[in-house]
């Protein structure tokens, strides 16, 4: 359930491009308000489907018995979305908003949702409310990233992806995303020091984990320098992948 992008700009090293498509190392990953790791849909991992199922039929009840409770309609949506009911999950985000116009958490899964879909023009709106509320938000600033990136808007995913970084360092879905813009552009250097970010930031996650598949995947196809090389870190505006080369 995350957004797929698809650059346009020429693919200089055939090989190395169809092992990083193939792999899924270019494309951007969304975080998701009820998730604490990235991309890692913690629920699908915890629950079997029957459990899934037991905990929807429990929360209808609550629903029944508290109609105006947002939350309920909330864990209904992350419920849902996890059996990949996407317009069951919708309706219940959807029903939380209406109760609570301002909850943040259901903004940000409905956004997902619209960005899952390919609709990134509805997604960016609901971010967008998101982040009104709460601008350092880190994951709905990588999501808008990556709303704008599918969109081939590039300077200005890689403005959100710094921004969210610059609220939370540890925003690992950003730190990763813009390893993902430099591997796409063909910058491997690059993309594998923001990876080397994410493994600092979230070690042990399974973030952590595909940044270290993805860095040992670009070592099988290209030469990379050494920690010791002195290579710079790409962390200002001149840094950023340039898509129309």
């Amino acid at each position: 359930m995350f957004p797929q992008p698809k650059p346009s700009w020429p693919r200089r090293v055939s090989g190395l491009v169809l092992a990083l498509l193939v792999s899924g190392a270019l494309v951007p990953v969304s975080a998701w308000a009820q998730d604490d790791i990235l991309g890692g849909k913690v629920q699908k991992q915890r629950q079997s489907e029957a459990q899934i199922r037991d905990r929807i039929a429990a929360l209808k009840k609550q629903v029944l018995a508290s109609p105006k409770n947002y939350r309920f309609h909330y864990e209904l949506g992350n419920l849902y979305a996890e059996l990949e009911k996407t317009t069951d999950a919708q309706a219940e985000y959807e029903a939380a908003l209406r109760l609570n116009p301002s909850y943040l958490e259901a903004l940000v899964n409905l956004g997902g949702l619209y960005s899952d879909k390919g609709d990134h023009q509805e997604a960016i709106g609901y971010f967008e409310r998101a982040l009104a509320i709460n601008p350092e938000d880190c994951k709905a600033r990588s999501n808008l990233g990556n709303s704008y990136y599918a969109l081939e808007r590039y300077p200005d995913a890689m403005f959100e992806y710094r921004r969210a970084i610059e609220f939370d360092p540890k925003c690992y879905s950003a730190l990763y995303n813009i390893a993902v813009a430099f591997a796409d552009a063909g910058m491997y250097r690059e993309a594998v020091q923001w990876w080397e970010k994410v493994e600092k930031a979230a070690p042990g996650t399974p973030a952590a984990r595909s940044a270290r598949e993805n860095i040992k995947l670009l070592e099988r196809f290209t030469p990379l320098p050494s920690p010791s090389s002195g290579a710079g870190e790409p962390d200002d505006g001149s840094g950023d992948p340039d898509h129309d080369h």
